[in-house]
């Protein structure tokens, strides 16, 4: 039985079309890479497995500023050349995963009619992690704190300098540059996050459409179909600006067809999975479309009828509470940055009129009014239980300050311990902590604690970091 579902998910994408559902992806999903962040200790088991089958020709580039080896696997025999790369921004790890998932797919035993499909037109060249360095501290730019992708021009890094060298002796056809976007961005004009996000670079400033830069438009017009029907208005478009200093544009000045990849948030799925997810299923359609050809059918028009991104979603958003001002009432809207890629201090980002910004979480808080928390001073032990926590809570007491090891909290609710950031008192600012309370007539309804709201009825989180 398992056979046949794998012959019908190689058949179906074979043609072109989407045919592999999560539960079908999973059976390929390479173990260990559900995680945030994704440093070379996570892959380099992986490198060792994957350089023991001779179908894959690995070749050590060079190694980074602190001595990380930086790798290219190297697979295919044929005259068509394709050279991506991925986590050039130590924290964007998305596209890193995607490819040991592309890896094990390859490799996998009743994938090899499918791959000889391809690797009879196509030598595939990957550098998996480019970046290391910064990878190893969840940070964008190198350890020389340059940001790589703006190191083409120059190339002071060790790390451009190997990216560099690697293409112009590849000489690829096709260049495939894969990123992480942050999770702010919204697919166009449509309330919800941009999943996925392509760019064909410029070559020029004139952004002038040369045949290779049209090549690099139909191949993302190839794959719109896909990520519509899989998340329908989650697909956005770069501003294709000229960037002399990137790596994209200055690839597409070379000739070579480039297409940049942004995997971008999505609601429920911290880890990015979705976008890993759907960056799969595309590297496996333009496989198949540069080996058939079958790409350059697309019309670059369904290419600029994606949307452009744009900065349009919050982490929260706290629509219509009601708060009061020198004894003047406003309706407000409040977004709350969550900050869980970092501290996880989570801030008010944004009051007003909100209206037109989408969020991952959403609460409609009409009726309740804005009320500031006291804090609840620790000077002898205190086990925390649920009841009592909701008590303490209604009674205002929002976050606890002294000696944090007086406290054990064996409630199933976030508690504030000793905060650092400034905390809304009179007056709501941005960059306060996202910690206050919100009440009615009846007394206090919901606390939000660090950005997490708790329903005090039910003595539940709406929504957690990390859901």
């Amino acid at each position: 039985m398992k056979w046949l579902v794998a012959l019908g998910v190689c058949l179906g994408l074979l043609s072109g079309v989407s045919a592999m559902t999560v539960e079908e992806f999973d059976a390929f999903k390479q173990e260990g890479l559900d995680k945030p962040v994704i440093r070379f200790g996570d892959i380099a088991p992986l490198l060792e497995q994957h350089r023991q089958n001779p179908m894959f020709e690995f070749t050590e580039l060079g190694h980074s500023l602190l001595g990380t080896p930086i790798y290219q696997i190297k697979m295919g025999q044929g005259d068509t050349k394709v050279l991506a790369w991925t986590q050039m921004h130590g924290d964007e790890p998305t596209a890193t995963a995607a490819i040991f998932d592309l890896l094990k797919y390859i490799a996998a035993e009743d994938q090899a009619d499918w791959r000889q499909n391809w690797m009879e037109q196509i030598t595939l060249y990957i550098i998996p992690m480019v970046n290391p360095d910064g990878a190893e501290v969840n940070t964008r730019v190198n350890a020389q704190g340059i940001d790589i992708n703006r190191d083409a021009l120059v190339l002071q890094s060790p790390e451009g300098r190997i990216l560099m060298e690697a293409a112009k002796r590849i000489e690829p056809h096709y260049g495939f540059n894969l990123h992480d976007q942050n999770r702010f961005h919204a697919a166009g004009a449509a309330k919800n996050p941009a999943t996925i996000s392509l760019l064909a670079p410029a070559f020029n400033e004139a952004r002038d459409i040369n045949e290779s830069r049209k090549r690099a438009m139909q191949l993302i017009a190839y794959v719109k179909p896909l990520i519509d029907e899989e998340i329908p208005n989650h697909l956005g478009r770069y501003d294709d600006t000229f960037s002399v200093r990137s790596f994209g544009d200055t690839f597409s000045s070379f000739g070579i067809s480039t297409v940049l990849v942004e995997a971008g948030g999505h609601r429920n799925d911290d880890n990015r999975q979705v976008a890993r997810r759907l960056n799969f299923l595309m590297y496996v359609k333009w496989l198949n479309g540069i080996a058939s050809g079958s790409y350059r059918t697309a019309d670059v028009a369904d290419h600029d009828a994606i949307p452009f991104n744009q900065r349009g979603m919050k982490d929260v958003l706290i629509h219509n509470v009601t708060f009061t001002l020198n004894e003047q009432p406003a309706l407000l809207d409040l977004a709350f940055d969550l900050d869980w890629e970092a501290s996880r201090r989570a801030r008010i980002d944004d009051i007003g009129d909100l209206s037109i910004f989408g969020a991952y979480h959403s609460f409609d808080a009409e009726g309740l009014h804005f009320k500031a928390g006291r804090a609840y001073r620790l000077t002898e032990p205190l086990t925390l239980e649920q009841a009592q926590y909701i008590d303490l809570l209604r009674a205002g007491y929002t976050h606890f300050i002294g000696d944090q090891e007086l406290l054990r909290n064996n409630s199933r609710l976030p508690v504030l311990i000793n905060p650092t950031q400034r905390l809304p008192r009179e007056a709501l600012a941005r960059q306060q902590s996202a910690t206050f309370l919100l009440r009615n007539d009846e007394g206090v309804q919901y606390a939000v604690v660090n950005g997490q709201v708790i329903e005090l009825d039910r003595g539940r989180v709406m929504y957690r970091y990390g859901s």
